[in-house]
């Protein structure tokens, strides 16, 4: 009988791969899983046991190589609830403080969605910019390693466990990854947010701050128009249908959207790294695309952003 995978599964082979990398040569190196139990990938039958076939063949194929840190350890942080991610994060940078050792290096794996993706990101972040002392310590000693184990993998280091394999086992160096950050021309109201939730099914806190407040963020691709109502749409249709059926959402998103979203006007304006604003887009869209690079993908591996350049604009037109 085949075995589900397990959070243990990932954090042994995960901590294994790392023991063994240069990056951490001669270090002591503190790894937190944050783990979100009811991803798929612990709860689908099939791709959970094709998942701890995948993390087993790795770990024992280790066996003969020698590490190179001079301490590993590593723990698991189940989240509980929406935003909990966030907390155990906050937890995880205290932690790595109060070592007060300069050979300590902490590795934050997140191991579900992008939901918990995006709030270990979103906390890295807000949390750099509290203070100078949690800033050093997030930029200098902190690495995030983000596993591919939702449904799109879009924003994860790798497309597949595969990819991050190879990853982990080839010549890594840090760098700081760019964010989107996007601010709404006007601060909706508390009873706005709530009419939204009623319509639209989703719980802000789900996707940042549980008090969800401005600016939003985004680490992979920020969207307006039709490729936003693609995810909502299959968000919605997760809740409701097993497997992969919630593919089906592309197709139905193309021809409910200019029926749910009635034809307007909008206005997009691009500033710079020193915020001085130096062009704009109005008019109608039925696509708006703005990455934190060039070179991206989005629901499932589609490039969305195929070249260098981070934007992609696609006027009001008629769907068919």
């Amino acid at each position: 009988m085949n075995k589900f995978l397990t959070p243990d599964d990932v954090a042994k082979c995960i901590s294994a791969l790392i023991a063994r990398n240069k990056l951490w040569a001669k270090k002591k190196v503190h790894i937190s899983f944050i783990v979100n139990k009811t991803a798929g990938c612990f709860t689908n039958k099939k791709k959970s046991e094709q998942y701890a076939k995948l993390f087993d063949a790795k770990l024992n194929s280790l066996a003969s190589e020698p590490e190179c840190t001079s301490q590993i350890s590593y723990k698991i942080l189940s989240t509980q609830y929406q935003g909990h991610a966030r907390e155990l994060t906050v937890g995880v940078i205290a932690e790595h403080i109060a070592l007060e050792d300069k050979n300590s290096e902490t590795v934050l794996v997140t191991c579900g969605g992008d939901g918990t993706c995006l709030e270990v990101q979103e906390t890295l972040y807000k949390e750099s910019q509290v203070d100078i002392k949690k800033k050093e310590t997030i930029l200098n000693n902190i690495t995030l390693l983000r596993l591919p184990l939702g449904t799109g993998n879009d924003g994860t280091d790798g497309h597949s466990i595969q990819e991050c394999f190879d990853l982990l086992q080839s010549q890594l160096v840090y760098k700081n990854i760019p964010a989107i950050k996007v601010y709404p021309e006007n601060t909706p109201s508390d009873l706005e947010l709530a009419e939204s939730e009623k319509k639209v099914a989703k719980i802000p806190a789900k996707y940042g701050d549980p008090n969800y407040k401005f600016p939003w963020f985004g680490f992979n691709i920020v969207s307006i128009g039709l490729d936003a109502y693609v995810v909502y749409l299959s968000n919605v249709m997760k809740r409701i249908l097993p497997g992969e059926f919630y593919h089906i959402a592309v197709p139905i998103s193309a021809l409910r959207f200019n029926k749910d979203f009635k034809p307007g006007l909008a206005k997009i304006e691009f500033y710079d790294q020193n915020d001085d604003r130096f062009d704009d887009v109005s008019g109608g869209i039925t696509l708006f695309a703005f990455g934190a690079s060039g070179n991206r993908v989005y629901g499932g591996g589609q490039k969305v952003l195929p070249d260098e350049n981070n934007i992609c604009y696609t006027p009001k037109m008629n769907i068919f």
